[in-house]
């Protein structure tokens, strides 16, 4: 489980910095109650739904890596699950080319690539961020690479939930996947699907330091390819920061209204009323 970049600006909670995933949701902090570094898709302090933990109590995040993730109900501790201070300019590649041997791979009438597969290799640049990585586009062309919910997709839109090249796991930066990447094809049912292609790779052509991406806001969730849909992986809905935001309002319509009522009790009672007539004048009724 991999988050990617976050980034501290000048936010702190619980005595110590507190981080925002850069084109994303998701937020890591130190909960003081419990003494130890957690997550949250809704906001700082928010420790429900939880799903990564490093249990140590230093200033820095990067201090000591101690990371647990939420395996299902299970907390699990992984030594793979690490944190360090960086810039993503400095650890992945701004410019990158998608390339495979079998793209000219022939049997039969039947290519090994698809037409719309085929176009999406070549040449692509970094054109800003989401869920805290790098969105590429392919030079001169209607083609992205986007990292959306625990996989890479190449696609003829951001955020599209179909595309043509793919990847099931989340690594920060694609050019450090060796292996496993899909493209899309028809099976003998003519439906669409996901092939393995051993020799697909994401090589670095250029890494630009002093390019500054923009933030993209985050469009849609998941992808897939051109015709074969991937299940989307279930998550937590933005409903549940909605409710929040409707308790928060609702409490304070209610404090209002008490704060009212009682206001004009303290005046009824300070003029004599007493019993049924305190009440309608508290209330209001004739």
């Amino acid at each position: 489980m991999e988050q990617g970049l976050h980034t501290g600006n000048t936010s702190y909670y619980g005595a110590r910095p507190a981080y925002r995933q850069q084109g994303g949701h998701f937020f890591l902090f130190y909960l003081e109650d419990e003494q130890h570094w957690i997550d949250s898709r809704y906001f700082y302090g928010a420790s429900l739904f939880s799903k990564l933990v490093n249990e140590m109590d230093g200033y820095c995040l990067d201090d000591h890596n101690n990371w647990s993730f939420y395996n299902g109900s299970v907390l699990t501790y992984s030594e793979m699950l690490t944190s360090k201070c960086s810039k993503i300019e400095n650890v992945c590649c701004q410019e990158i080319k998608l390339s495979s041997s079998n793209s000219e791979v022939k049997t039969g009438n039947h290519s090994f690539y698809g037409e719309e597969s085929k176009d999406s290799l070549g040449d692509y640049k970094a054109i800003g961020m989401n869920n805290g990585r790098f969105i590429y586009q392919k030079t001169n062309h209607n083609r992205f690479l986007e990292y959306g919910d625990r996989y890479w997709l190449v696609s003829s839109g951001v955020g599209r939930t179909s595309g043509h090249i793919h990847h099931p796991r989340g690594s920060v930066c694609p050019e450090h996947i060796e292996k496993e990447w899909q493209i899309s094809d028809k099976n003998e049912d003519g439906q669409w699907v996901w092939k393995e292609d051993p020799e697909l790779k994401i090589t670095c052509v250029k890494q630009m330091n002093d390019m500054k991406p923009k933030l993209m806001s985050d469009t849609t969730s998941p992808v897939a390819q051109p015709y074969t849909q991937i299940d989307p992986v279930e998550q937590a809905t933005t409903s549940s920061a909605g409710a929040v935001v409707f308790g928060c309002i609702s409490m304070l319509l209610l404090s209002m209204m008490i704060a009212f009522f009682a206001r004009r009790f303290y005046r009824a009672w300070g003029r004599g009323s007493h019993g049924k007539q305190l009440l309608f004048e508290t209330m209001d009724i004739e």
